[in-house]
Parts: C-alpha cells; structure tokens; sequence
C-alpha cells in the first residue's frame, strides 16, 4: 500500500451546445467516458461487451472501464481504476421534466468535474483525454432539440485540465485551450504524505460529510440513515482499500488485525446523525433501464476512545470514496475534526 497513488484531475469544460444531466450526474459522465474510450481505441467493435473479448486481457478499454480478471477473489470484476467526481452541487440549471429534476447547461457555461486515477492506470491518462475530447462529438448526457429538428446530446470542449493534491495544495497544469502538448500529471496523493496528518486526540469528534450518495450494503440490506454505525462503513471502506491496492498496486494493503479493527470500529460512537436519504436513478444504456444509485447524503458525527487505527484509513478513504458505484461518483465524503 506504501506505493499506491491517487492522482486528482480537474477538468474545465465549455458548453457548445445544450447539455442535460439527469440528477446523477457523475453517471453521465462516466458512461459517455466508457462510449468514448470504447468507439476510438476498442479494437473489436464486434464484441458485445468486454467479457466476451478475447483481447480484454490487453485492452485499455477494459482495463479502464469493463476491468475483468477470472483469476480474481471477488470473482470476475474488480474494481475499476478510477472514480469520477461529479460537478458540486447546485452546478447546472435545475429543469423539470415530470417527476424528475435534470440540470442543464447553456452554450458558453463551464461544465466542471473531477476524475481520480489509482496507481498503475496513470499510464492510460492519455486515453482518458482523448476520450474526454470525443465528449465534442458524441457529446454527453440526455439527448435533447439542438435546433435542428433532430434530438442529439450536448456537447462540451475541454477549456483546461489540471492535476491537484489537496494534501499540499498543489496545482499542475496538465492542458490547457490551445495546447498541443499534455503535460503527465506529477503531483500524486502518496501514502506517505496521508500517514503524515496526525490522528485526532483521544475523544475528539470527527464528521464525515458525504458529498455524493454512500451506497452502503450489509448483510444483504440497503444501510438507511436510522441504521448507520462507523463499523459497516469502516468495513466496506476496508474492502475497497485492499481490492484496489492489490489489483493496480505492486504493494497490496494487507491489515494487520482486521478482525481486531473491525471490532474496534464496532466501539466508534454516533454523537449527532444528520444523514437523509437520497433517491436517485440513472439509466443504463447496457441494461437498457434504469439504476438505483441512491444512498446517505449529510453528516455524521462520531467519537473514538482513540482514532490512530482507523485514521490513515479515513484520510485515504476520501480520495477513493465507499460503498457501491464508487465509479460513478457514489461515496465521495470529506472528513473534518472537531476538538
């Protein structure tokens, strides 16, 4: 785990033409980046999905988007490699359509969102850019009226990209409108530098504030606002931790005492619950409907006897988000101390 990196990205884009989002809008944006990827560098357009590919062991687009591996633990998919952010809330104009809110942006407005790469899927930022360029033709979101009389999705250009590290307060400019050039990103969130942050003081109230919808399962059953406690979360944040550090890190995490911490975290207090949940769906062009990506949206306060064992973990834990469709967007949360 001592080697594994996350590496922020932060794409600025203009609006060409109107766009509109459905309430997920971290879904759009990864199934328009997984059509951009597949239309310009899959090399078997033939094949219905990547399972059934005989090239998927070399291909970038399943290493990015469709990751299968048979010889994995958790069965034939992994993780993904990376995680999208979605625009902050309140970005975009809020339009009724039924019983349904989607947001829209006009020609000439930024449309902003956030991409996070883990460890060895750096290697395929060029294919990331590329394929966040195709968003200029295939365009993004709900297809809608462009004036013409035929209904097509909006389209965007890429004003500037740049990498960030919210540890150091680092900022790289990657591209920027107008370059022929794109700089690799150099400014990754290492282990080393979260093992840095000191831990909380014994007592003191730390807040998770989740920004996008924490899609949490256990045993069997949907964790609703009523039924949140630190140990499912800390749980599933385990898991994800190990799966990603062994499958794209040459150092996987393995946890000392996992039974140990996980019986640890069962002790973490709720001193103030302020979580609601939110219904959202999202269509999927694979399986031609919609999905369920709704989770715990707000914050909640937790207390500790002692917070050095779960610490390094809940700092990671913002760069890689929890809990189910974390590649969507879902999961993402900050965390902040109060003395």
């Amino acid at each position: 785990m001592h080697r594994f990196t996350a590496h922020r990205l932060h794409f600025v884009t203009e609006v060409r033409t109107p766009v509109e989002l459905n309430e997920h809008q971290g879904s759009a944006i990864r199934g328009a980046l997984f059509h951009a990827l597949r239309n310009r560098f899959c090399n078997n357009q033939e094949a219905e999905e990547c399972a059934t590919c005989p090239l998927v062991i070399a291909c970038p687009v399943a290493f990015l988007v469709s990751t299968l591996r048979p010889e994995s633990g958790r069965g034939r998919d992994v993780p993904r490699p990376f995680t999208i952010q979605p625009p902050l809330p309140g970005s975009g104009h809020p339009v009724a359509q039924g019983d349904r809110i989607v947001f829209r942006y006009e020609p000439g407005e930024s449309l902003e969102f956030g991409l996070t790469l883990y460890a060895r899927a750096l290697q395929l930022f060029p294919y990331v850019v590329l394929a966040v360029n195709e968003f200029e033709r295939g365009g993004l979101g709900r297809r809608t009226p462009q004036g013409d009389g035929y209904y097509r999705r909006g389209t965007l250009v890429i004003r500037e990209i740049r990498a960030e590290n919210p540890l150091t307060g680092e900022c790289q400019p990657v591209l920027r409108s107008g370059d022929q050039m794109v700089q690799v990103p150099d400014v990754p969130i290492t282990h080393a530098q979260i093992a840095a942050v000191p831990a909380p003081p014994p007592g003191a109230t730390v807040i998770l504030h989740f920004r996008t919808p924490a899609r949490l399962i256990e045993k069997g059953a949907l964790v609703k606002p009523h039924r949140f406690g630190f140990r499912p979360f800390f749980q599933r944040l385990m898991e994800r931790l190990e799966a990603l550090s062994s499958h794209f890190s040459d150092t996987p995490l393995v946890f000392e005492d996992p039974q140990g911490l996980i019986a640890a975290a069962e002790q973490v207090a709720v001193v103030e619950n302020r979580l609601r949940w939110e219904e959202v769906w999202s269509y999927s062009t694979r399986r031609r409907g919609e999905s369920p990506l709704s989770g715990l949206l707000g914050s909640v306060s937790l207390r500790a006897g002692d917070w050095a064992p779960f610490w390094l973990w809940l700092l990671w834990g913002q760069f890689i988000h929890v809990g189910k469709d974390a590649v969507k967007g879902n999961g993402e949360y900050a965390v902040q101390t109060v003395e």
